[in-house]
This record gives C-alpha cells, sequence and structure tokens, in this order.
C-alpha cells in the first residue's frame, strides 16, 4: 500500500503543499474577521477600506489554491486505486499454479473491488483529511495562543478528553473493519457460484433455493456492514458531543473576558471562529484515525495479494528440447492430500506420440502437469535433454507446450482473438490452423465469420465449435509439445478421428494425448500408450504389444470398448 503511494510522490507532494497552502489560509480568516469588526466598532474607514481589498485578493487566491488541491487529490486517489489493483493483478497472475489454485477466484475478486474500494474510502481519503486536518490544528494553535493563551488553555484541555474517549474504539473499529472485509469475500463467492451454476439451478428447480440462498448472505453482509457502522456512527456521536461542548466553553470563557476589558470584541469572533478551526480538525481527525487503524487488516490482506516476492527461477535456463523429456521417481501429491503420482519413472522421446490411459482419478492429467512445468513442488526428478525443469525459465517453458483442454475457455470477444490470443499470426498459418481444426466447416454458417462473437465464455458456441477453437489455438502456436488433455471429447467421431490422425502425422511435433478414446485404429499409431492406475504406470508399450500381453489395460480396453458399444 506504502508503495504504491510511493510511486506517485510528485503528484503527492503537491497534493501536500496545496492542502497545507489551503488550511494554512482557511484560518487566517479568523484575523480578518477580527480586524474587520474592530476598524467597524472603531469607525476606521480607511483601514475597512484595506481589509477589504486584501479580502477580495485572498478570497480569490484560496479558491485557486482549493482548485488545485481538489483536483490533485482526486488524481492522486485515482492513480493510487490503478496503482493498487494493477499490483493486485499482476500479484495474483505471477502466483505458481498451485498457489492460484488454492484460494478461490472469489476472493480475488473481493480484493480487486471490494476491498480496494475500503481503501479508498477509509484510508487514502481520510488520510488526506487527517493531514490536511493536522496544518488547521497547527495554524489555529498558534493564532489561538496569540489571542489569548488561557483560552488555549482550556481548549486544550478538552482536547485531551476528545482524545481519550472515542480512542476506545479502536481495537473494536479494527476488527469490524476486518469482519466487513470478510463478509463481502464470502458473499462475492456466494453470488459468484450462483451465478455460475445458472443451468444447474434451472435444470433442477433450485429457483427458490437460490433466492433464500442469496438472501441470506445479503443480509448477513449488510449486517456486518451495518454493525461496522453503528460503532462508526456511536464513536462520531461522542465526539460531535465533546466537539460542541468545547465551543460553548470558548464562548462563555470570551464573553467573561470582554466583560473584565481583557478581550475585543473582534478577538470573540477571532476566538470563536478559530475554536471551530481547531475542535473541527480534532473532531475530524479522531472520526478518521479510527478508519485508518481499522482498515489495516485489509491493508494487509491486499499487500498479500499484490505481493511479487514470488521465488524467481533458480538459474532462469533457456529450454531446449532436441531429444527426451525424463522423468526419474516422481512422487507428488496435493497439500495435505495422499500422494496423486507414486514413483513414476519414463521417458519421452521429441516427435514420439504417446497415448495416456487409465481409470478417472488415477493421475493422467496431474503427470502431464508435472512433465510441463504447470507444479513444480514435487520429488524426484524432470529433466529436459539433461537439465532440470527447475533450473529453466518457467516461463520460456510454458512457451514450448500447447494445451488442448477438455473444458476450453473462450474469452469474451471474437474467434479470431480466441484462437490468435493477442498474437499476429500470417492469413496463411491461421488458414491452416482452421482447416485441421474444422473451425472452416461452421465458419461460412456464422454472421461475421472469424469476427463473430462468441459470447460470455463461447455461449454462443456450441461445445464441439468451442474444442475445434482450442484446437486451433494450439495448432497456429506449432509448438514442439501438444497436450491433448481430452481435446476432442466434445466433437464428432468423425471429425475428432481427423483432427487426432493429422496430429499423429506430424512427424516435429511430441504429442502426449490423455484419452478415454479406445479407438483401436487411433490407439495403434502411437508410439507408446502408458496405462495408469492409482497415481503409478502400471503398463507401457504399443497397442500391440500390450494386447498381446493380456495384462491389467488389456483388461480396460475390452471393459472400455464394451462399454462404448452398449452406449452406442
Amino acid at each position: 500500500m506504502k508503495q504504491a503511494v510511493r510511486e506517485h510522490k510528485v503528484l503527492l507532494t503537491i497534493t501536500l503543499l496545496c492542502s497545507i497552502l489551503t488550511s494554512a489560509a482557511g484560518v487566517l480568516i479568523a484575523l480578518i474577521l477580527q480586524k474587520v469588526i474592530d476598524a467597524a466598532l472603531q469607525g476606521d474607514k480607511q483601514l475597512f477600506r484595506e481589509i477589504l481589498l486584501l479580502s477580495v485578493v485572498y478570497l480569490l487566491l484560496l479558491g485557486l489554491f482549493g482548485l488545485i488541491y481538489s483536483l490533485c487529490s482526486k488524481a492522486l486517489i485515482r492513480n493510487v486505486t490503478i496503482t493498487l489493483r494493477g499490483r493486485v493483478f499482476r500479484g495474483v497472475f505471477r502466483q505458481k499454479a498451485e498457489t492460484f489454485s488454492a484460494t478461490n477466484t472469489a476472493d480475488y475478486l473481493s480484493a480487486l473491488t471490494n476491498d480496494i474500494k475500503l481503501l479508498e474510502d477509509n484510508y487514502i481519503q481520510p488520510m488526506l483529511q487527517v493531514l490536511q486536518n493536522v496544518v488547521v490544528f497547527a495554524v489555529s494553535l498558534g493564532i489561538l495562543l496569540y489571542l489569548s493563551p488561557l483560552v488555549t488553555v482550556i481548549l486544550i484541555g478538552c482536547m485531551v478528553l476528545m482524545f481519550a474517549i472515542p480512542s476506545l474504539f479502536g481495537k473494536a473499529l479494527q476488527h469490524k473493519q476486518s469482519e466487513v472485509s470478510s463478509q463481502m469475500s464470502a458473499f462475492t463467492a456466494s453470488l459468484k457460484d450462483l451465478l455460475s451454476g445458472y443451468e444447474v439451478i434451472t435444470s433442477y428447480a433450485m429457483g427458490r433455493y437460490a433466492e433464500q440462498t442469496f438472501k441470506q448472505q445479503n443480509h448477513r453482509a449488510a449486517g456486518v456492514r451495518f454493525a461496522a457502522d453503528r460503532l462508526f456512527a456511536f464513536n462520531e456521536s461522542v465526539s460531535h458531543t465533546l466537539a460542541i461542548l468545547t465551543q460553548f466553553a470558548v464562548v462563555f470563557i470570551a464573553a467573561y473576558l470582554i466583560i473584565t476589558g481583557n478581550l475585543s470584541a473582534g478577538s470573540l469572533v477571532a476566538l470563536v471562529q478559530l475554536s471551530g478551526g481547531f475542535v473541527g480538525p480534532v473532531l475530524a481527525i479522531m472520526e478518521n484515525l479510527p478508519k485508518i487503524q481499522g482498515i489495516k487488516p485489509v491493508q494487509e490482506r491486499i499487500d498479500l495479494f499484490s505481493e511479487e516476492k514470488h521465488e524467481p527461477d533458480a538459474e532462469g535456463l533457456t529450454p531446449v528440447f532436441h531429444s527426451t523429456l525424463e522423468a526419474r521417481h516422481l512422487q507428488f501429491s496435493y497439500k495435505q492430500g495422499n500422494p496423486v503420482i507414486q514413483d513414476i519413472s519414463l521417458s519421452l522421446e521429441k516427435g514420439k506420440k504417446y497415448a495416456l490411459v487409465g481409470p478417472s482419478g488415477c493421475g493422467k492429467s496431474t503427470l502431464v502437469k508435472l512433465l510441463t512445468g504447470y507444479y513444480d513442488r514435487f520429488d524426484g526428478s524432470i529433466a529436459l535433454d539433461g537439465t532440470d525443469l527447475k533450473r529453466l525459465d518457467r516461463e520460456k517453458l510454458q512457451q514450448m507446450v500447447s494445451t488442448i483442454h477438455q473444458n476450453v475457455y473462450m474469452f469474451d470477444s471474437d474467434i479470431r482473438h480466441n484462437i490468435c490470443l493477442h498474437e499476429e499470426f500470417s492469413e496463411q498459418m491461421l488458414d491452416t490452423a482452421l482447416h485441421t481444426s474444422g473451425i472452416h466447416k461452421f465458419l461460412q454458417n456464422t454472421p461475421d465469420g472469424l469476427l463473430s462473437p462468441v459470447g460470455e465464455n463461447g455461449l454462443q458456441l456450441s461445445g464441439g465449435q468451442r474444442q475445434r477453437i482450442a484446437v486451433a489455438r494450439a495448432l497456429i502456436r506449432n509448438k514442439p509439445i501438444l497436450v491433448l488433455d481430452e481435446g476432442t471429447s466434445a466433437i464428432d467421431m468423425q471429425t475428432a478421428y481427423e483432427i487426432e490422425s493429422r496430429l499423429l502425422k506430424l512427424n516435429e511435433l511430441t504429442l502426449i494425448t490423455i484419452t478415454h478414446n479406445m479407438n483401436e485404429d487411433l490407439l495403434g499409431l502411437y508410439d507408446q500408450i502408458i496405462y495408469m492406475e492409482n497415481g503409478k504406470i502400471a503398463e507401457m508399450g504399443s497397442l500391440e504389444e500390450l494386447l498381446k500381453h493380456g495384462g491389467r489395460f488389456r483388461g480396460f480396453y475390452t471393459l472400455e470398448k464394451d462399454l462404448a458399444g452398449a452406449t452406442g
């Protein structure tokens, strides 16, 4: 948070200077009022005209500096919030995949929206107000001492009382602010869950349940915020009461001094004016300090998300893939879980084609993520051309791998953007990808061709069309390693067969396919089938070798074929 403010030092300096000038000038009005009233009571016309002229110039300058301060303070708030959001967003996306997945995305959304707003309302703006009021207080104190030391001492006594009582609410307000942040995060998570589950809610007639759940979360979030606001209101009420008490004391004491002949009428007006400039800033500070203190948990949460102290690659070597990708005695488990990958050793050769098969949950996808550098917390070793994966530049390693996922995410843009993903490709490369993936078959029926919008997460496309786009997205990049994670499961069998068979014919491509499709013609084209069970490699070999061996793969293969025939 502090670093985000420091990034705008120049604007902050200008804002503070204008704040000091504006605040100090505002207090000096009390002296002008004193001189005007005393000149009027004395009948001094010459002094009256001089003060009038001075006042006009004074007010013009006050207005100018006030405008500059107002513009600069708003620009500062805008820039700091932009910087904070940028730091949080960068921090989230620079996390390791495992760390990112361990946190609900609603928490990230809440940090980027609710928490940033809380910081703006309860830290940045109050901090500027506190700084401004400190100047007003200091200047007011100096003039008060000049006009009447006795009144000043009484005001200081009242001020101590004003500080002592509301400060009792500090810890309670901090606790309430933390509760507000947590509850808003939970509310965002629940809302995201309900909106994402729209189809399930509609299909199973869960409308009333959804409305009731939203109602409960909505009331809970509003209740927690109201509890915090209630405490703020009590704090402000006590502060206001003490402020009024202080002003009454000043008026009666100053009036007594006039009666005894120790104070002029103009000084009385100045003292009353200054008491507002003395008590008002203290009141504002007392109202804002609990907000600043109370926002500390939210500030720590923002700093945690925006933290960019992620472990860099040990050496950041440039990855090279000319021969093999090897794993030795690989072990992996998710946090606080049983091992998902157990003592796996294998060697994948460049240009060869591998099919990973096995029951659901046996660790196929996890193994591929490990081999391609998605996770880096594992036991054993993974080496690309003899170089340990942990020594390689992570970003460059990711640029060597394309993945066609089963669940395809579509950005809310057009078809072309979802294929190219902000990169530029030649028309020939794009055309090849369109034909290889089969997109050209449905493209002519779309209203605007490649520029046709796909909707939120591809809502305007079928599942098969989305998967074709995912295939084109991977193929156009022509990377040396391609992972096909059930990537053609939503496409008709004929198109899926055509796409997969074309991929199998690409000599320079190293293909790793995770599949449940037991098509004999396709499986027979793979150089090696890796059959997994319970996080281990049970068998490896070509289709012919594995079927001839008659082991566990053959039983799985036969069962899947029978199930496919029955459902067909």
